[in-house]
């Protein structure tokens, strides 16, 4: 099985390209570490291109809004 962080870097790229993702990174669920794709809101089109899980990882959608940098 491949590590997380290569399941993750071969699919981030493809992630942020839709509509509404403004990020990617590892996390924990439940105790296990998972995927975590943040979003700015729910969309159907998030959660049909987003797979629940991968690789054997559990991918999670979070709702974060917009991110903005710190000024």
């Amino acid at each position: 099985m491949l590590a997380i962080e290569q399941v993750l870097a071969r699919h981030a790229s493809e992630w942020m390209s839709l509509p509404g993702v403004v990020g990617t990174g590892i996390g924990l669920s439940h105790g296990t570490r998972c995927i975590r794709v943040m979003v700015t809101e729910s969309t159907p089109e998030v959660s049909q291109r987003i797979p629940p899980d991968i690789d054997g990882y559990r991918v999670e959608i979070v709702v974060t809004g917009r991110v903005r940098p710190r000024t």
